[in-house]
C-alpha cells in the first residue's frame, strides 16, 4: 500500500485510497512519543498496527528505535517494520 501523504505537523499521514490516520490520544505513550506532530502520529499508528498484525505486539514492546528518522526519510511503515524486525532477528 502506497503513501498518499506523509503529512506534517498539522496534517495527517495517509495511505493511498484510505482515510487519513487521525490523532488518537487513547494511547498516552503514543501521544507523548509523537509530540503533537500529526503526520508522525499517523505514521506511528500505522507502524504499530503492522506490528500487532504480524507479531501481536506493539511498537513500544520492541527495543528503542529512531522511528522519526524513518518517517523523515519517507521509509514506508511496511519497510520500516520489515527493517526493524530483521535487525532484531525476528523471522516469519
Amino acid at each position: 500500500m502506497g503513501v498518499a501523504s506523509w503529512g506534517d505537523a498539522v496534517s495527517p499521514f495517509c495511505f493511498t485510497g484510505r482515510k487519513p490516520i487521525r490523532r488518537d490520544d487513547s494511547d498516552p505513550t503514543m501521544a507523548s512519543y509523537t509530540a503533537g506532530h500529526l503526520g508522525f502520529h499517523g505514521y506511528m499508528r500505522a507502524v504499530d498496527a503492522l506490528l500487532h498484525r504480524r507479531l501481536g505486539i506493539g511498537v513500544f514492546d520492541l527495543p528503542d528505535r529512531c522511528w522519526r528518522d524513518a518517517y523523515e526519510d519517507e521509509v514506508s511503515p511496511n519497510d520500516a517494520v520489515a527493517e526493524c524486525l530483521e535487525e532484531e532477528g525476528w523471522r516469519g
